[in-house]
């Protein structure tokens, strides 16, 4: 894009930290702030309070990429895809622990929409990340997870735990694994994203050439590849396209949350 890019990375409170940070900086296009799809969906309704309000405070620009996310299962668990999990699920005396890695993170939200779509009861034990829930899996502590299928497939492959799906669409980094909706449960399918978004008050002008100028750069097969490697698959969206995506999605966790009564503590 000709310019140099600075990376002032603001952990915490599921990426709030980071949007305060923008919110400090003028309204001119020069800061911009990558934002994960929960941040954005599923956590204005879920939080009681944030920092930060999704429509007044930040303009949409691009789509980034999406991740793959898989549903894993411990060895113990006598299932061999998602029906016999389900079928396990309703069966079994003692609800079945699905880890997630936090208290309002995405994995927490697809594990709710998992048990809506699917009509079943699930223990939620949240952990302050998705390591040690992983290693929880790997130990039989719990029964299984939500988790980016990057992390979780080299321990698939060597035996440790089961991948009985996908999140959305098949993975390219492991095609043979069905998805959700493939099984029998359809309405798990919304991709968690990252996207590209300044603060409101940009001048449209300044967002428009933006979008522009980062379509080059995350169709680029040098930027497919990078994404790939980390996990990630390029997927532009912008302009009307990308504020409809948001908008869907929004109302689809605002559902969920309404009715299942599901609110911070």
């Amino acid at each position: 894009m000709g310019t140099a890019v600075i990376v002032d990375n603001r952990p915490g409170a599921n990426g709030a930290v980071g949007v305060v940070a923008l919110k400090q900086a003028p309204a001119d296009g020069a800061t911009l702030f990558v934002a994960s799809s929960g941040m954005v969906t599923f956590s204005p309704h879920y939080e009681k309070s944030l920092p930060y309000d999704v429509a007044r405070d930040l303009v949409p620009i691009v789509n980034a990429a999406y991740s793959d996310v898989g549903f894993i299962a411990a060895n113990k668990v006598r299932a061999k895809d998602l029906r016999e999990f389900v079928a396990l699920a309703k069966s079994s005396a003692k609800p079945l622990s699905i880890g997630s890695a936090g208290q309002g993170n995405i994995t927490h939200a697809y594990l709710e929409l998992f048990k809506d779509v699917a009509a079943i009861e699930l223990v939620h034990v949240p952990y302050k990340g998705a390591s040690p829930a992983l290693s929880d899996v790997l130990g039989g502590h719990i029964d299984g997870m939500f988790i980016a299928l990057s992390t979780a497939l080299p321990a698939a492959q060597a035996g440790k735990l089961k991948v009985l799906a996908v999140v959305g669409r098949r993975s390219a980094i492991a095609p043979e694994i069905p998805t959700i909706t493939e099984q029998g449960f359809p309405g798990v399918e919304i991709l968690p994203w990252f996207g590209l978004f300044a603060l409101h008050g940009t001048p449209p002008s300044i967002t428009s050439s933006l979008a522009g100028e980062f379509r080059a750069v995350i169709n680029a097969e040098e930027t497919k590849k990078k994404f790939a490697s980390a996990g990630f698959t390029s997927w532009y969206l912008a302009g009307e396209d990308f504020s409809r995506m948001i908008q869907a999605e929004s109302e689809t966790w605002k559902r969920l949350i309404n009715a299942r009564n599901l609110r911070s503590d």
